[in-house]
């Protein structure tokens, strides 16, 4: 059984990205920002295709990925603050 969705519109896209529906315009004709879907007079983007191209955009891995780090376990929450640096020792 497919689990229905609500299509993301201009609006909502414009919305989410904190932009104006005149910047969405600007992107969608330099080709900025993924296709819309056009249904009449509006247009429409599927929340996985939009989700997909702001992933990318923002460069976030898949969400599945696993770290590959040595030492570092995804499971495990990480810490708040700056990243501790290995002490360089000098001869």
């Amino acid at each position: 059984m497919n689990v229905p969705y609500t299509p993301i519109t201009k609006e909502a896209a414009a919305s989410i990205l904190s932009v104006s529906k005149r910047t969405i315009d600007n992107w969608l004709a330099d080709g900025t920002i993924v296709e819309p879907c056009a249904i009449g007079r509006r247009v429409y983007w599927h929340p996985e295709i939009f989700y997909r191209w702001l992933n990318e955009r923002l460069g976030v891995e898949n969400k599945t990925a696993v770290s590959t780090e040595a030492g570092t376990d995804a499971s495990k929450p990480r810490k708040k603050g700056r990243p501790r640096t290995k002490a360089i020792s000098f001869p």
